[in-house]
């Protein structure tokens, strides 16, 4: 791969220890948790994400098990949104943060486009997405500040439905230790009213 693909430049290097991993290595490394990474329900978490190699990965191969497993658009619809909020990212680069947000969401746009053809989404489907994208994958300094990096974990009482819960980062890593989720500690900062896929941003 080249040069010019791993690193933005030689300052960003210097300043911010950037360097991309390349997509042979992303597909080598997640090739060894398989049934992992193309779980929708497993979370993932990357503490350094850059402009979201990983990231993005990932969500291609929960995608595609959406795609084999769900037929209904609704079904379709709600396990997309689950597999989008089983994805977390920090990195310290506001610039490598939109960047991963906007790819993130472009491959959901393909997938949707792909599956549907020109059926449109549900109302609200797409403010969901950029919501969750939002508070999931964010501007972090996960070496001196990790106390002031919160994210919202996502479950599902019911199909189509979300319950949400904020926690910061911190008291669940220190859990973490111990378990083997991200998020274990149970007495969240801030609690949710159970809401449908489509209206995450109400």
């Amino acid at each position: 791969m080249a040069v010019s693909k791993i690193i933005k430049s030689k300052e960003r290097v210097r300043d911010l220890a950037e360097v991309f991993t390349g997509e042979r290595e992303v597909r080598s490394m997640l090739d060894l948790v398989q049934y992992l990474s193309e779980n929708v329900e497993h979370t993932f978490f990357e503490p350094a994400c850059g402009n979201g190699n990983f990231l993005l990965a990932i969500l291609k191969r929960k995608l595609e098990t959406v795609k084999v497993k769900y037929r209904k658009q609704l079904d379709m619809e709600f396990f997309t949104m689950k597999a989008v909020a089983s994805i977390y990212g920090v990195d310290i680069s506001e610039e490598n943060i939109k960047e991963a947000q906007q790819r993130m969401l472009y491959e959901i746009k393909n997938f949707y486009s792909n599956t549907f053809n020109t059926k449109k989404p549900n109302e609200g489907f797409w403010d969901s997405v950029d919501c969750v994208l939002e508070r999931n994958i964010i501007v972090g300094d996960m070496l001196n500040k990790i106390d002031e990096i919160v994210f919202i974990e996502y479950t599902t009482p019911r199909r189509h439905y979300f319950k949400r819960q904020e926690f910061r980062l911190a008291d669940q890593l220190k859990e973490t230790k111990k378990a083997d989720t991200l998020f274990d500690v149970k007495i969240p900062l801030k609690n949710y009213k159970i809401t449908n896929y489509l209206k995450l941003c109400s």
